[in-house]
């Protein structure tokens, strides 16, 4: 099974349909010749930057069976533009379905064959996940700690959980994502003069992680690389084109060297900008078959696009084009855009006109291919970005654009005074021509004094000290005050973290007033916990428009740039929204929204036109959580509520489920689209159902899953599809899983997948007989009595009838009424933690696990935060009528068996003087931050792959 660095050619020929570029099998060899990538790749636009995925996951495949393997198994392409990440993610899955097909050739096999020996047998050779907003339980790409993986996200999402406080995601699952995030990863963090402030981040943590070296004895693997196409901003050690690849007669020459004049327009208000637009755009689309309109608000761009659309009714379609569109409705957007618009696509064939407004989230990466282009005038590097995505092949020839600057603008809420300064500078330009050329190379640069003024303000992020780090590091509890990690992705001008908003038509405004006025948010937990929400169906609000729309104010401009600032929110009287986060989601008003929140609202009040966000709009909004949980977690779902299948299309009977499923078979038969037809008949086919209690009740219907292959091979689009998760172990009743499983055969399982997937991660043996032993010693705490009775729903009869200990129940997942009842018959103290009883029990017979362990702190760390508590203090709870735990023989498939003796469970380990806190520190201090987060994943991933195992063995 021999690979070579020269079979990179044969493999990108395969894939593409193309050889690569010589830079790029360039750059393999320079990264496999020095064991590292450069830090910078000074790259002109439109040369094929992405490639970069397919450099790093070749060279992976290379090293894959190195004893002293370099390359990082997950690979992140990091920008702040929704749509560049969304098409980073197509790349990823281009490369997936090729490295799937058995007849894509022996070089592509190779590299899929090793692959997958990093992986766990039976798994796809690697992943591909986007890292939109975060989202509390949806967590699909930390399914598993030693899959490769292609990562697509913004700063936001990537980097906040680099910095232990991942946008979103549960307090409970913060490390599990920082510890895979921040090991075996490498991250390109691409149009880096995006985002300096990130990249002076990784560059400081760099530093700080890199003290632990010399002591720790864990290989993170951790490395990034910046990619850029703007001037000043890169170094002198930067990755760069030769000049012979520059060459009018190289391969790239025609991208580098074709010209694109650009004319210059002045307006003096906002209103006459708009009407340039509008008015240039009428007069290219007569000569051009497709063009952009790039604007720097969308709030412009929206009111544009309606009236183009009139005045061009019978020449062009017009489409908008914005990152605030939800994925799934952007998915339906460029189902239809996407042969009109992207590169390679063939000009002659074009057989009605296109106009596509947009803003600055198809200026950087995104791999469009315009004739011409209108833009609104911005920094110097914005405006090189905007046109570069026309004419990107350099095979037009005839491309052309216009650039309209409103001069009562002086300081840009974005571009700051580089966006006067760098018109003027244009305008002296083309005092001789009459016009600027924008092409690749053409376009002078200045020298790097004037270059400053004219390119887009890059905040410099504060400095990262390592009490900030330590201060993020306690996610559990969390300190009082955290500093807030956006000043370290965007700066200190930055805005809060972005709002995710979830649309649901069975969700009504009486619904949440009435909760509020119960103070209990059960019932709409309910009706959204009935099936969960997707980053899939969330559209993205900065914090201040968000809060503006929910208490019923105008938002005004929005920008569309990651952690733009904003001016802080005054909101009037506010509608409600539910803040969705599991059991302990709330009914909130737009005075108690937090930054990084998800919130759910009703379908009928509004929000979305054109696909994208319109504070002003006021139709009911399409209701996507259907098709959210089919390709976010193949998981067939279907809400048997009227407005839900209104407009699903679907009609079935409503008050009885046999009927429901008959008529499901049949619409099923009727239906042209193949994945909608597999959907209803799994549908049909369930033998899962859900009763929705909420005044009027409904049924959801949960079909079997299926898999994200199977998916790609029915969707007849290249939809979002990935391969999501829905069991994990850290919600208060997590062990409810459907099937009832002995102690002795959970920890055993959750040993071995340990040891595998510590092993997998090139762990030291020391560390992964640590981490097998905290596998199987993780739940004896669930030896106490009242925990027993617990998972047999509180009968003493069942206990009776089989005393041996179990780990799970045999109650249905998400019964939270009958798990309610099951706790308060079990007398079990309402917040006890199980595995702080498993410390108390392990602390009691310590020489027993002493001899057993190398590095017993980390042990007992990782028995005491296998939920996500305990870092660094336990939860306080008063066990007011405590009982003796024992567990007697207790045996690992390796380590032979201890007798647990009597350990009382008012052990007082939440108190400030018990030994978790120090012990917590000692290791932070021994491994690193995100070294110790990656020891946690392991150890957590195996119990939640453990647990989801078990459970399949019980499903029908």
């Amino acid at each position: 099974m021999t690979l070579e660095i020269s079979d990179f050619e044969s493999f990108h020929q395969v894939v593409h349909g193309s050889a690569p570029f010589t830079w790029q099998s360039r750059l393999l060899r320079q990264i496999m010749e020095e064991r590292a990538w450069p830090r910078v790749l000074d790259l002109p636009t439109g040369t094929g930057k992405t490639t970069c995925i397919d450099i790093a996951l070749f060279a992976l495949a290379l090293d894959a069976a190195a004893t002293d393997r370099w390359c990082p198994r997950r690979i992140a392409m990091v920008v702040d533009r929704r749509i560049v990440v969304d098409q980073v993610a197509e790349r990823g899955r281009k490369l997936l379905r090729t490295l799937l097909d058995e007849k894509a050739g022996p070089v592509v096999r190779r590299v899929a064959d090793r692959l997958r020996t990093l992986s766990k047998e039976g798994e796809d050779p690697i992943g591909v996940f986007t890292l939109r907003g975060g989202m509390p339980k949806d967590d699909g790409w930390t399914r598993t700690p030693d899959q490769p993986l292609i990562l697509a996200s913004t700063v936001d999402q990537l980097g906040s959980r680099l910095l232990m406080q991942g946008y979103g995601v549960s307090k409970g699952m913060k490390p599990v994502h920082a510890g895979l995030v921040g090991n075996d990863m490498l991250l390109l963090l691409d149009e880096v003069h995006l985002s300096q402030p990130f990249a002076d981040t990784l560059d400081a943590l760099d530093q700080l992680r890199g003290r632990f070296a010399r002591t720790s004895p864990l290989k993170p693997r951790f490395c990034h690389a910046f990619l850029s196409a703007t001037p000043g901003t890169v170094r002198s050690t930067s990755f760069r084109l030769t000049e012979g690849e520059k060459a009018r007669d190289a391969p790239l020459g025609m991208r580098l060297h074709t010209p694109k004049p650009t004319r210059l327009v002045e307006v003096g208000d906002r209103s006459a900008l708009e009407n340039a637009c509008v008015e240039e755009a009428r007069a290219l689309i007569r000569k051009h078959g497709v063009i952009a309109v790039v604007l720097n608000r969308v709030t412009s761009a929206s009111a544009i696009v309606g009236r183009l659309r009139a005045l061009l009714t019978d020449t062009a379609d017009v489409e908008l084009l914005t990152g605030r569109m939800r994925p799934l409705d952007r998915d339906d957007v460029m189902q239809s855009l996407r042969p009109r618009i992207m590169t390679g696509r063939e000009r002659a064939r074009v057989e009605r006109k296109l106009v596509v407004v947009g803003t600055q989230c198809i200026e950087a990466g995104a791999d469009f291919d315009f004739d011409a282009l209108v833009t609104e005038a911005a920094s110097l590097d914005a405006l090189r970005q905007r046109f570069g995505r026309v004419d990107r092949l350099g095979g037009y020839r005839e491309a052309e654009g216009m650039i309209i600057r409103d001069t009562s603008v002086k300081d840009d809420p974005i571009y700051g005074e580089a966006l006067a300064r760098t018109g003027a500078w244009l305008k002296q330009q083309a005092k001789q021509t009459k016009h600027v050329d924008f092409g690749v190379l053409a376009l002078p640069i200045p020298d790097p004094e004037e270059l400053r003024d004219l390119l887009a303000p890059k905040p410099s992020a504060p400095m990262l000290l390592p009490a900030y780090l330590d201060l993020w590091m306690q996610t559990s509890p969390a300190p009082a005050v955290v500093p807030d990690v956006a000043l370290w992705l965007h700066g200190p001008r930055s805005g809060p973290a972005d709002v995710q908003v979830v649309w649901r038509a069975d969700l009504d405004d009486d619904i949440l007033a009435s909760a509020r006025v119960a103070r209990t948010a059960d019932l709409p937990a309910t009706i959204v916990g009935a099936v969960r929400p997707s980053s899939l169906e969330a559209l993205s609000l900065p914090f201040a428009a968000a809060a503006r729309w929910l208490g019923g104010e105008g938002v005004g401009d929005i920008a569309d740039v990651e952690g733009a600032g904003s001016d802080a929110a005054d909101p009037g009287v506010a509608r409600l929204a539910l803040r969705w986060d599991g059991d302990d989601s709330e009914v909130i008003s737009a005075q108690e929204l937090r930054p990084g929140d998800t919130v759910v609202v009703p379908a009928r009040r509004g929000g979305i036109r054109h696909g994208c966000f319109d504070a002003l709009a006021t139709e009911t909004v399409a209701d996507l959580a259907e098709r959210a949980s089919l390709f976010g977690r193949g998981q067939p779902v279907l809400r048997l509520h009227g407005a839900v299948l209104t407009g699903l299309g679907i009609s079935v009977p409503l008050d009885d489920v046999d009927d429901a499923r008959s008529a499901l078979a049949l619409t099923a038969a009727g239906e042209p689209v193949r994945w909608r037809q597999r959907w209803l008949e799994r549908l049909a086919d369930s033998k899962t159902s859900i009763v929705v209690d909420a005044g009027e009740s409904w049924t959801v219907l949960r079909g079997g899953r299926i898999e994200a292959a199977e998916l790609r091979l029915l969707s007849q689009i290249d939809d979002t599809i990935e391969d999501g998760i829905e069991l994990t172990t850290d919600e208060d009743d997590s062990f409810h899983a459907g099937r009832s499983v002995p102690l002795a055969e959970h920890s055993g399982d959750v040993e071995r997948f340990a040891c595998n997937y510590a092993t997998a991660a090139g762990l030291p043996p020391a560390l992964i007989k640590d981490l097998a032993l905290a596998g199987w010693l993780h739940d004896i705490g669930k030896a106490d009595r009242r925990f027993q009775l617990l998972l047999r729903g509180g009968s003493e009869i069942e206990l009776f009838k089989d005393p041996a200990p179990w780990a799970k129940s045999g109650m249905a997942p998400g019964a939270k009424s009958a798990h309610r009842r099951a706790q308060q018959r079990s007398g079990y103290p309402k917040g006890a933690r199980h595995e702080v009883q498993s410390v108390a029990m392990i602390e009691k017979q310590l020489d027993d696990v002493r001899a057993r362990a190398d590095d017993l702190d980390l042990v007992l760390h990782l028995v005491a935060s296998h939920h996500g508590y305990c870092r660094p203090f336990a939860p306080v709870v008063v066990d007011d009528a405590p009982v003796e735990v024992t567990l007697t023989d207790h045996r690992s498939r390796e380590l032979g068996g201890i007798d647990f003796v009597a350990t009382s469970s008012n052990h007082q380990l939440h108190r400030l003087d018990s030994p978790l806190a120090g012990r917590f520190w000692r290791l932070v201090e021994k491994y690193g931050w995100q070294e110790l987060c990656w020891l946690e994943a392991i150890l957590r991933l195996a119990d939640h792959r453990a647990s989801e195992q078990e459970q399949s063995k019980g499903a029908t």
